[in-house]
């Protein structure tokens, strides 16, 4: 727990890398649904576009995390490779729990004028280009 709120501290200071800052926001957010801290991740980490996405559909932020996390034990995440290119990152990830199979996922995020937030959550992994 100590390493995800030094990283968290590290989001927030200027010296930190973009890549530093993208993975902090990332460790947050499994913080976060770990401890089903469902207000955080609704205030702090999703960005404005994926919050409109489900206001637009008609369910409240706390209210569609209930719906995703509320049922998963134990949950892990694992941070891969980090890409960032201009206001936009992608992190691939590797998540698990309880009873659950792992999956490879991609999350995708913006730069917003409140820092880095996550716009997208589990994308399938980008293609790595053959060579």
């Amino acid at each position: 727990m100590a390493a995800v709120a030094m990283a968290g501290a590290l989001g927030g200071c200027g010296g930190a890398s973009e890549q530093d800052q993208v993975r902090a926001k990332v460790e947050q957010f499994a913080a976060a649904a770990a401890s089903r801290n469902y207000a955080t991740i609704c205030a702090q980490v999703l960005a404005p576009s994926l919050l409109g996405r489900l206001a637009a559909s008609g369910i409240n932020c706390e209210q569609a995390m209930q719906v995703g996390f509320g049922g998963v034990s134990h949950p892990t995440l694992s941070i891969g490779k980090i890409t960032v290119s201009g206001s936009h990152a992608s992190v691939l990830t590797l998540s698990s729990a309880q009873g659950q199979q792992a999956a490879l996922t991609t999350v995708g995020l913006t730069r917003t004028n409140r820092g880095w937030r996550i716009a997208s959550l589990g994308g399938p992994p980008a293609a790595s280009p053959s060579k």
